[in-house]
């Protein structure tokens, strides 16, 4: 399967796509936005009828093909729930249903739209039935509980997550005389450096830095170098001297090779990405700093590039692997007419194999703990190296704060002053301080 609408399952919201750039009630014909729902209401096992509930999740296309034939298996596994399930991927749409209390009964959603549904008070906080089923939660992985947890309260069950780490192309290092990837930034500069290959008229015809895609250079080269864009505590900390040193790492590569350069090799990589032109399918790319998915889609377009993942490098030794991580989930929604049969699917679908189909059909990483030793998610390229990551512990959340997206959107607005040479790093954070503190965060 071409995962060319991949993305769309793994964006998570679009506050969080544009950081630093992974539903509601009855099925009408207008709600349907070119997907069928399930179809097996004709085929339910003789007996007492099951209760149905209603679910939609935000994915379509081929992703959303192989969600409703899931569905359809868990359907015909048992005869106590019938899942009536709905592609709706206008977040607009999602907001309003559950806002008139015309809303699904079970969302798949990504955790920061969980949480921000939580704080609207359109979701049902899980503990008080976790704590009547005495359901337990340690069966997943931790960070993605606490992705999926504000202030205490429990807004939905993780289903699958990803993180970010490096893929690089083993041909271009060998070539350059390394036998190994970089374990440091600094090893990883200098190496890219020497891999970046300018053509005939001066542009960039192998990009060395990691600067695509854009989202990886305004997170993970920050995290790497122990940057962060907020405390624990969710308050914005731009002036950090880590966040200063990943900006002028990230600017001293673009003077050397040309600021107008880098941004048109961007500006095509951009264009192709995820496609049978993706600059690091077509050796393009030395380092690229992306998801699991990213196996699948160079196998998909018969990419032959010779890649090797390993951890994203670190200023120190503690800041290797250190890397966005989200979860996939599923809510209760507050509007539901059938809670209790609701909980039921969502705790014993995100517990079994039901799941693991999710994580193999998406390429998305497992939050069900046992998926982590499973021969057959491991079998899935890529799988090993990025829940080897996993288990570092090294992954970096989004705070949990209603005004996210406000903040996100004026780190972006100074990365791109920075970045085009608008502004020192220097200048920018200091600018990017005050109004981060102009606004409030909570």
């Amino acid at each position: 399967m071409k995962r060319k609408s991949f993305m769309a399952a793994i964006c998570m919201t679009g506050m969080v796509a544009s950081l630093l750039a992974g539903c509601g009630g009855t099925s009408t014909p207008e709600d349907k936005e070119g997907t069928a729902a399930t179809t097996q209401a004709e085929e339910k096992k003789e007996g007492s009828e099951p209760v149905t509930i209603t679910m939609w999740y935000g994915i379509g296309g081929d992703e959303s093909d192989m969600m409703l034939s899931i569905i359809d298996e868990y359907n015909k596994s048992q005869d106590e729930i019938f899942v009536d399930a709905l592609s709706v991927t206008d977040s607009s749409k999602m907001i309003v249903a559950m806002s008139s209390g015309e809303g699904p009964d079970v969302i798949r959603s990504s955790n920061p739209t969980a949480l921000a549904y939580l704080k609207q008070g359109l979701i049902e906080d899980l503990n008080a039935y976790v704590e009547k089923d005495g359901f337990d939660t340690s069966v997943y992985y931790q960070k993605s509980l606490e992705a999926n947890t504000a202030d205490g309260h429990l807004a939905a069950l993780p289903s699958t997550a990803y993180t970010i780490q490096m893929y690089y192309n083993k041909d271009i290092l060998e070539q350059l005389g390394y036998t190994e990837p970089p374990t440091t930034m600094e090893e990883m500069y200098q190496m890219a450096v020497e891999a970046t290959i300018l053509d005939d008229s001066g542009n960039i015809d192998v990009l060395g830095y990691p600067l695509f895609p854009l989202a990886s250079a305004r997170q993970e080269l920050v995290y790497g170098f122990g940057g962060r864009w907020w405390d624990e505590a969710g308050n914005p900390t731009p002036l950090r001297q880590e966040n200063l040193d990943s900006l002028t790492y990230n600017v001293k590569y673009r003077e050397q090779f040309g600021i107008d350069k880098v941004a048109s090799f961007i500006t095509t990589a951009n264009t192709n990405r995820y496609t049978e032109k993706d600059m690091f399918f077509a050796g393009k790319q030395l380092f690229r700093f992306d998801g699991p998915w990213l196996t699948t889609m160079m196998e998909s377009y018969d990419s032959d590039v010779n890649y090797g993942i390993t951890m994203i490098p670190g200023a120190t030794e503690a800041d290797r692997g250190c890397a966005r991580f989200e979860s996939n989930c599923y809510v209760l929604s507050g509007t539901s007419k059938n809670k209790e049969a609701a909980w039921k699917f969502m705790k014993d679908y995100t517990t079994s194999e039901f799941v693991k189909k999710e994580v193999i059909g998406l390429a998305n990483l497992p939050a069900y703990m046992p998926l982590f030793e499973d021969e057959e998610v491991l079998a899935v390229p890529a799988f090993k190296e990025f829940i080897d990551t996993l288990k570092a512990e090294n992954a970096v959340q989004f705070p949990a704060i209603s005004n996210l997206s406000e903040y996100v959107a004026i780190i972006d607005e100074y990365l791109d002053y920075i970045y085009n040479g608008s502004m020192t790093p220097e200048e920018g954070l200091k600018e990017l301080e005050q109004r981060a503190n102009s606004i409030t965060l909570e």
